[in-house]
Protein backbone atom coordinates (compact mmCIF):
# COMPACT_ATOMS: atom_id res chain seq x y z
CA UNK A 1 0.00 0.00 0.00
CA UNK A 2 1.05 3.57 -0.63
CA UNK A 3 1.08 6.91 1.16
CA UNK A 4 -1.42 9.42 -0.21
CA UNK A 5 0.37 12.11 -2.24
CA UNK A 6 -0.42 15.73 -1.45
CA UNK A 7 -2.78 17.50 -3.85
CA UNK A 8 -4.07 14.18 -5.20
CA UNK A 9 -7.45 13.32 -6.59
CA UNK A 10 -8.74 10.77 -4.08
CA UNK A 11 -11.43 8.29 -5.11
CA UNK A 12 -13.38 6.05 -2.76
CA UNK A 13 -13.91 2.50 -4.06
CA UNK A 14 -15.71 -0.58 -2.78
CA UNK A 15 -15.66 -2.95 -5.75
CA UNK A 16 -19.17 -2.10 -6.93
CA UNK A 17 -20.15 -1.08 -10.47
CA UNK A 18 -21.07 2.39 -9.18
CA UNK A 19 -17.62 2.78 -7.63
CA UNK A 20 -16.07 1.74 -10.94
CA UNK A 21 -17.90 4.64 -12.61
CA UNK A 22 -16.62 6.98 -9.91
CA UNK A 23 -13.10 5.65 -10.50
CA UNK A 24 -13.35 6.33 -14.24
CA UNK A 25 -14.47 9.90 -13.54
CA UNK A 26 -11.63 10.31 -11.04
CA UNK A 27 -9.11 9.17 -13.64
CA UNK A 28 -10.40 11.80 -16.07
CA UNK A 29 -10.30 14.49 -13.38
CA UNK A 30 -6.76 13.60 -12.30
CA UNK A 31 -5.53 13.86 -15.88
CA UNK A 32 -7.45 17.09 -16.45
CA UNK A 33 -6.11 18.67 -13.24
CA UNK A 34 -2.60 17.21 -13.73
CA UNK A 35 -2.75 15.59 -10.30
CA UNK A 36 -1.86 12.09 -9.03
CA UNK A 37 -4.70 9.67 -8.32
CA UNK A 38 -5.04 7.97 -4.94
CA UNK A 39 -7.40 4.99 -4.69
CA UNK A 40 -8.85 4.56 -1.20
CA UNK A 41 -10.83 1.59 0.09
CA UNK A 42 -12.17 1.83 3.64
CA UNK A 43 -13.37 -1.49 4.98
CA UNK A 44 -15.64 -0.16 7.72
CA UNK A 45 -15.03 -0.93 11.36
CA UNK A 46 -17.63 -3.55 12.26
CA UNK A 47 -17.75 -5.68 15.38
CA UNK A 48 -15.75 -8.69 14.14
CA UNK A 49 -11.95 -8.40 14.57
CA UNK A 50 -10.04 -7.97 11.32
CA UNK A 51 -7.74 -10.89 10.64
CA UNK A 52 -4.81 -10.82 8.24
CA UNK A 53 -6.77 -13.04 5.86
CA UNK A 54 -9.85 -10.80 5.88
CA UNK A 55 -7.73 -7.70 5.32
CA UNK A 56 -5.97 -9.45 2.44
CA UNK A 57 -9.29 -10.03 0.72
CA UNK A 58 -10.35 -6.42 1.25
CA UNK A 59 -7.01 -5.17 -0.06
CA UNK A 60 -7.83 -6.79 -3.40
CA UNK A 61 -10.52 -4.13 -3.87
CA UNK A 62 -8.08 -1.22 -3.95
CA UNK A 63 -5.54 -3.27 -5.89
CA UNK A 64 -8.06 -4.06 -8.65
CA UNK A 65 -9.23 -0.44 -8.80
CA UNK A 66 -5.67 0.86 -9.04
CA UNK A 67 -4.93 -1.59 -11.84
CA UNK A 68 -8.06 -0.44 -13.70
CA UNK A 69 -6.87 3.17 -13.39
CA UNK A 70 -3.36 2.36 -14.63
CA UNK A 71 -4.73 0.52 -17.65
CA UNK A 72 -7.00 3.46 -18.49
CA UNK A 73 -4.25 6.06 -18.02
CA UNK A 74 -0.71 4.62 -18.18
CA UNK A 75 0.75 8.11 -17.86
CA UNK A 76 -1.04 8.78 -14.56
CA UNK A 77 0.64 8.42 -11.16
CA UNK A 78 -1.62 6.01 -9.25
CA UNK A 79 -1.31 5.04 -5.58
CA UNK A 80 -3.66 2.94 -3.46
CA UNK A 81 -4.55 2.29 0.16
CA UNK A 82 -6.83 0.02 2.17
CA UNK A 83 -7.75 1.18 5.67
CA UNK A 84 -9.86 -0.22 8.49
CA UNK A 85 -12.07 2.78 9.05
CA UNK A 86 -15.50 4.21 8.43
CA UNK A 87 -15.58 5.19 4.71
CA UNK A 88 -16.89 8.70 5.33
CA UNK A 89 -14.33 9.38 8.06
CA UNK A 90 -11.51 8.03 5.91
CA UNK A 91 -12.46 10.16 2.91
CA UNK A 92 -12.88 13.30 5.02
CA UNK A 93 -9.43 12.69 6.52
CA UNK A 94 -7.99 12.21 3.03
CA UNK A 95 -9.60 15.47 1.88
CA UNK A 96 -7.37 17.51 4.19
CA UNK A 97 -4.42 17.19 1.81
CA UNK A 98 -6.30 16.33 -1.41
CA UNK A 99 -7.35 18.67 -4.21
CA UNK A 100 -10.52 16.69 -4.99
CA UNK A 101 -12.41 13.72 -3.55
CA UNK A 102 -14.54 11.59 -5.86
CA UNK A 103 -17.24 9.25 -4.58
CA UNK A 104 -20.38 7.58 -5.88
CA UNK A 105 -23.45 9.57 -4.80
CA UNK A 106 -25.19 6.36 -3.80
CA UNK A 107 -22.71 5.77 -1.00
CA UNK A 108 -20.04 3.17 -0.31
CA UNK A 109 -19.80 0.00 1.67
CA UNK A 110 -22.14 -2.47 -0.02
CA UNK A 111 -19.26 -4.77 -0.95
CA UNK A 112 -18.25 -5.12 2.69
CA UNK A 113 -21.80 -5.76 3.80
CA UNK A 114 -22.35 -2.27 5.18
CA UNK A 115 -25.10 -0.05 3.79
CA UNK A 116 -23.78 3.50 4.00
CA UNK A 117 -26.29 5.62 2.11
CA UNK A 118 -25.21 8.62 4.12
CA UNK A 119 -21.52 8.34 3.22
CA UNK A 120 -21.64 10.70 0.25
CA UNK A 121 -23.60 13.32 2.20
CA UNK A 122 -21.21 13.14 5.14
CA UNK A 123 -18.17 13.50 2.89
CA UNK A 124 -19.68 16.44 0.99
CA UNK A 125 -20.64 18.13 4.25
CA UNK A 126 -17.30 17.81 6.02
CA UNK A 127 -14.56 17.52 3.39
CA UNK A 128 -11.79 20.09 3.31
CA UNK A 129 -11.68 20.16 -0.50
CA UNK A 130 -14.23 19.96 -3.33
CA UNK A 131 -16.14 16.67 -3.55
CA UNK A 132 -17.31 15.24 -6.88
CA UNK A 133 -20.26 12.85 -6.60
CA UNK A 134 -21.18 10.63 -9.53
CA UNK A 135 -24.85 9.75 -10.11
CA UNK A 136 -25.72 6.22 -9.09
CA UNK A 137 -27.54 5.70 -12.42
CA UNK A 138 -24.27 6.27 -14.26
CA UNK A 139 -25.80 7.83 -17.40
CA UNK A 140 -25.23 11.52 -18.18
CA UNK A 141 -24.30 13.88 -21.00
CA UNK A 142 -20.62 14.17 -21.88
CA UNK A 143 -21.12 17.08 -24.29
CA UNK A 144 -23.25 19.54 -22.33
CA UNK A 145 -22.11 22.62 -20.42
CA UNK A 146 -20.73 22.92 -16.93
CA UNK A 147 -23.65 24.20 -14.84
CA UNK A 148 -22.96 26.30 -11.75
CA UNK A 149 -25.39 27.56 -9.14
CA UNK A 150 -24.54 31.15 -8.24
CA UNK A 151 -25.70 33.92 -5.97
CA UNK A 152 -24.28 37.35 -5.26
CA UNK A 153 -22.50 36.42 -2.02
CA UNK A 154 -18.84 35.70 -1.37
CA UNK A 155 -19.80 32.10 -0.57
CA UNK A 156 -20.37 31.52 -4.30
CA UNK A 157 -16.88 32.60 -5.34
CA UNK A 158 -15.09 29.25 -4.81
CA UNK A 159 -17.83 27.36 -6.69
CA UNK A 160 -17.80 29.85 -9.56
CA UNK A 161 -14.00 29.69 -9.73
CA UNK A 162 -14.06 25.89 -9.81
CA UNK A 163 -16.77 25.85 -12.48
CA UNK A 164 -14.89 28.24 -14.78
CA UNK A 165 -11.69 26.20 -14.42
CA UNK A 166 -13.58 22.98 -15.19
CA UNK A 167 -15.32 24.48 -18.22
CA UNK A 168 -11.99 25.74 -19.57
CA UNK A 169 -10.24 22.40 -19.00
CA UNK A 170 -13.12 20.50 -20.61
CA UNK A 171 -13.37 22.89 -23.56
CA UNK A 172 -17.07 23.45 -22.99
CA UNK A 173 -19.49 26.26 -22.19
CA UNK A 174 -20.57 27.44 -18.75
CA UNK A 175 -24.18 27.93 -17.72
CA UNK A 176 -24.58 30.07 -14.60
CA UNK A 177 -27.93 29.45 -12.91
CA UNK A 178 -29.35 31.86 -10.37
CA UNK A 179 -32.65 31.23 -8.67
CA UNK A 180 -34.68 33.49 -6.46
CA UNK A 181 -37.88 32.94 -4.57
CA UNK A 182 -40.28 35.50 -3.20
CA UNK A 183 -43.75 34.72 -1.97
CA UNK A 184 -46.07 37.58 -2.87
CA UNK A 185 -48.90 38.52 -0.52
CA UNK A 186 -52.34 37.22 -1.34
CA UNK A 187 -53.56 39.50 -4.19
CA UNK A 188 -57.13 39.23 -2.96
CA UNK A 189 -56.03 40.76 0.34
CA UNK A 190 -53.52 43.27 -0.96
CA UNK A 191 -55.33 44.35 -4.10
CA UNK A 192 -51.97 44.78 -5.89
CA UNK A 193 -50.52 43.29 -9.05
CA UNK A 194 -47.09 41.91 -8.06
CA UNK A 195 -45.82 41.19 -11.58
CA UNK A 196 -43.96 44.51 -11.72
CA UNK A 197 -42.34 43.84 -8.36
CA UNK A 198 -41.18 40.46 -9.61
CA UNK A 199 -39.52 42.13 -12.59
CA UNK A 200 -37.73 44.57 -10.28
CA UNK A 201 -36.43 41.74 -8.10
CA UNK A 202 -35.30 39.76 -11.14
CA UNK A 203 -33.45 42.75 -12.60
CA UNK A 204 -31.64 43.37 -9.32
CA UNK A 205 -30.62 39.71 -9.17
CA UNK A 206 -29.46 39.79 -12.81
CA UNK A 207 -27.17 42.78 -12.22
CA UNK A 208 -25.63 41.22 -9.10
CA UNK A 209 -24.90 37.94 -10.89
CA UNK A 210 -23.46 39.74 -13.95
CA UNK A 211 -21.10 41.68 -11.69
CA UNK A 212 -19.91 38.49 -10.00
CA UNK A 213 -19.25 36.70 -13.30
CA UNK A 214 -17.52 39.59 -15.07
CA UNK A 215 -14.09 39.08 -13.51
CA UNK A 216 -14.09 35.36 -14.17
CA UNK A 217 -15.09 35.86 -17.80
CA UNK A 218 -12.01 38.05 -18.20
CA UNK A 219 -9.80 35.37 -16.62
CA UNK A 220 -11.26 32.62 -18.82
CA UNK A 221 -11.95 34.28 -22.20
CA UNK A 222 -12.11 30.84 -23.84
CA UNK A 223 -15.24 29.92 -21.88
CA UNK A 224 -18.56 30.83 -23.45
CA UNK A 225 -20.88 31.93 -20.63
CA UNK A 226 -24.65 32.08 -20.54
CA UNK A 227 -26.84 32.98 -17.58
CA UNK A 228 -30.32 31.93 -16.62
CA UNK A 229 -32.35 33.52 -13.82
CA UNK A 230 -35.34 31.60 -12.61
CA UNK A 231 -37.96 32.31 -9.99
CA UNK A 232 -38.03 28.93 -8.34
CA UNK A 233 -36.50 26.68 -5.74
CA UNK A 234 -32.77 26.11 -6.21
CA UNK A 235 -32.72 22.31 -5.85
CA UNK A 236 -35.54 21.80 -8.33
CA UNK A 237 -34.14 24.20 -10.91
CA UNK A 238 -30.57 22.88 -10.70
CA UNK A 239 -31.66 19.25 -10.84
CA UNK A 240 -33.56 20.02 -14.05
CA UNK A 241 -30.57 21.86 -15.57
CA UNK A 242 -28.32 18.89 -14.73
CA UNK A 243 -30.19 16.76 -17.29
CA UNK A 244 -28.25 18.38 -20.12
CA UNK A 245 -25.04 19.23 -18.25
CA UNK A 246 -21.82 17.24 -17.98
CA UNK A 247 -21.04 18.67 -14.53
CA UNK A 248 -23.04 20.57 -11.91
CA UNK A 249 -21.14 22.76 -9.41
CA UNK A 250 -22.57 24.24 -6.22
CA UNK A 251 -21.16 25.81 -3.09
CA UNK A 252 -21.57 24.48 0.40
CA UNK A 253 -23.07 27.71 1.65
CA UNK A 254 -25.25 30.38 0.11
CA UNK A 255 -27.26 33.54 0.63
CA UNK A 256 -29.46 35.85 -1.39
CA UNK A 257 -31.06 33.97 -4.28
CA UNK A 258 -29.62 30.77 -2.89
CA UNK A 259 -30.75 31.24 0.69
CA UNK A 260 -30.54 27.89 2.42
CA UNK A 261 -27.93 26.39 0.07
CA UNK A 262 -26.63 24.11 2.79
CA UNK A 263 -25.68 20.45 2.75
CA UNK A 264 -28.80 19.67 4.75
CA UNK A 265 -31.15 21.10 2.14
CA UNK A 266 -30.34 21.99 -1.47
CA UNK A 267 -27.04 20.14 -1.84
CA UNK A 268 -28.41 17.05 -0.11
CA UNK A 269 -31.34 17.06 -2.51
CA UNK A 270 -29.02 17.41 -5.50
CA UNK A 271 -26.91 14.46 -4.36
CA UNK A 272 -30.05 12.37 -4.72
CA UNK A 273 -31.56 13.96 -7.82
CA UNK A 274 -28.74 15.27 -10.02
CA UNK A 275 -28.53 13.67 -13.44
CA UNK A 276 -24.86 14.47 -13.98
CA UNK A 277 -21.80 14.48 -11.72
CA UNK A 278 -22.10 17.03 -8.91
CA UNK A 279 -19.18 18.92 -7.38
CA UNK A 280 -19.76 20.52 -3.97
CA UNK A 281 -17.14 23.20 -3.30
CA UNK A 282 -16.57 24.33 0.30
CA UNK A 283 -17.24 28.01 0.82
CA UNK A 284 -13.77 28.34 2.35
CA UNK A 285 -12.00 26.71 -0.60
CA UNK A 286 -9.34 28.93 -2.15
CA UNK A 287 -10.32 29.90 -5.72
CA UNK A 288 -8.36 28.27 -8.50
CA UNK A 289 -5.35 30.37 -9.56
Amino acid sequence: MDTQPRHAVVVGVDGSAAAHRALDVAVDEARRLHRPLHVLHATGVGIVPWTTERLGVQDLVSEAAAQRAREAAPDLEVTRETVVADPAAALVAASRTADLVVVDAGGLGRASGILLGSTSRAVAAHAGCPVLLTPHAGDWSTHGPVVVGVDASEHSVPAVAWAFAEASARGTALLAVHTWWWEEPDPFLSGRDWEGAWRDVAETQRLEVAEMLAGWQEKYPDVQVSTTLVRGHAATVLAEESRDGQLLVVGSRGRGGFTGLLLGSVSASLITHTRCPLTVVPSTHRPVD
